[in-house]
């Protein structure tokens, strides 16, 4: 503790980087985007010790940046000797397990290895480093960056992988294998769920002392951009997430259906991508099921998908939405309940994961039963009757929201780590 308080005596500002699939948000509408968004928003609205700044190191930028605030990594990609990639061409058709083991680790390697160099020519030097476990990186990062590196758990891919649709082949076997060694050696370990955390220590036998819950931010909605009730519309059911097994997008759609054979009104409105969804060994999309499972004509008309649509348009049909459901078979911690909530959506979720975290069953939303369109059908009609509980609902999301999850919140909780971290590793 003594040293800690003195590495907070002794700096007066901090400069953390980011990992970033993408940037920005608007370019690529992810949870992990959104959380650094976020994350980042929260920094300089924090009340702190410390001057915070925020660096973003994204994979992909979509466009040329001049800001020093953000680093282009693809430009740090330095092109593979011709003999290391004909060898790696050579070793891939060699279906051995230890030889596939051998490309995944140099692969993994020479890609931390150009996030390093990013790190170390960054114009603003980093002291900590963030991001995420996927397929292991942040273990080889960890091995040659001088800099303290921080996983945050979003996935891992032992947890959501076999709900998908990958193959659970070498190359599943192996991401799981790398993400735990990333997951065990580096230096300090976040998760947005108490749930991912245990089932992450349980799944690979590591205790993890120091790691800490910390939940994803979300930002506030302003008053007019929120959720409504309304009685002058046709009453619908808002779904926003891919249509596929882990979102239960086949969920949402066997509950509509139950729905709507009472409701000759009401619709639903699907936001997100077609991932399709594995039945009987067979991936099928969005049309075809709804062809197959949804036969009435007139409960199939009023099922409109709408694709991919940008936060503006989300913001819309979350104001206009009766009720905004989430059948996950499991999440972590997802944005897109937090930012309904934000917005004062009275809400139906699963019981699963993180969102049992979130939700405060009959105060900020409704909790269903894992994997029974019954139930979802059962308490999203419980609301319809009783508008008096979907208003109070809305309230209390909101005045929630703002108490646990607003960006400066989650930002002082997040600093707070990372200098123990640092005290820790220094």
């Amino acid at each position: 503790m003594k040293k800690q308080n003195q590495i907070k005596n002794e700096k007066t500002s901090l400069v953390v980087g980011y990992v970033a699939p993408g940037w920005p948000l608007s370019d690529f509408p992810n949870g992990i985007v959104a959380y650094i968004q976020n994350i980042v928003a929260g920094l300089n609205l924090a009340e702190l010790d410390l001057k915070i700044t925020a660096v973003i190191l994204a994979r992909v930028l979509k466009e040329v940046s001049s800001d020093d605030h953000v680093i282009n990594l693809s430009n740090y990609n330095t092109p593979k000797p011709p003999l290391q990639k004909l060898l790696d061409k050579v070793l891939y058709k060699i279906k051995l397990p230890f030889i596939q083991s051998i490309i995944y680790a140099r692969t993994a390697a020479y890609l931390a290895k150009n996030q390093y160099l990013a790190v170390q020519q960054s114009k603003m030097p980093i002291d900590i480093l963030e991001m995420e476990e996927s397929f292991g990186f942040a273990g080889f990062l960890t091995k040659i960056c001088k800099v303290p590196v921080v996983v945050r758990l979003h996935g891992p891919n032992f947890l959501v992988g076999p709900y998908i649709n990958v193959q659970l082949d070498e190359n599943f076997k192996l991401r799981v294998l790398y993400e735990g060694k990333a997951i065990k050696n580096t230096h300090g370990i976040t998760s947005p769920s108490l749930d991912v955390l245990e089932k992450v220590r349980a799944y690979y036998g590591l205790a993890l002392p120091n790691a800490r819950v910390i939940p994803n931010p979300v930002s506030s909605v302003a008053p007019n951009k929120r959720w409504q009730y309304r009685t002058d519309c046709k009453p619908s059911i808002l779904f926003v997430g891919r249509f596929d097994s882990v979102k239960g997008g086949d969920l949402i759609l066997e509950a509509f259906r139950l729905l709507a054979l009472n409701n000759q009104d009401m619709v639903l409105y699907f936001v997100g991508p077609d991932s399709g969804l594995v039945l009987n060994g067979q991936l099928i999309y969005f049309k075809e099921y709804l062809d197959r499972f949804i036969v009435d004509e007139h409960i199939n008309k009023r099922i409109h998908f709408l694709g991919h649509c940008d936060s503006e348009k989300i913001a819309q049909l979350r104001k206009d939405a009766l009720i905004t459901v989430f059948p996950s078979r499991y999440e972590n911690f997802p944005v897109s309940l937090l930012e309904a909530l934000a917005a004062g959506c009275p809400t139906v979720a699963t019981a699963v994961g993180g969102i049992k975290e979130i939700i405060i069953n009959d105060y900020n939303g409704l909790l269903a039963e894992s994997e029974s369109p019954q139930d979802i059908a059962d308490k999203v009609l419980a609301l319809i009757d009783n508008p008096a509980k979907m208003q109070l609902l809305s309230k209390n999301a909101i005045e929630d929201c703002n108490k646990r999850f607003s960006p400066e919140v989650v930002a002082a909780q997040t600093v707070d780590y990372y200098q123990s971290v640092l005290a820790r590793v220094r």
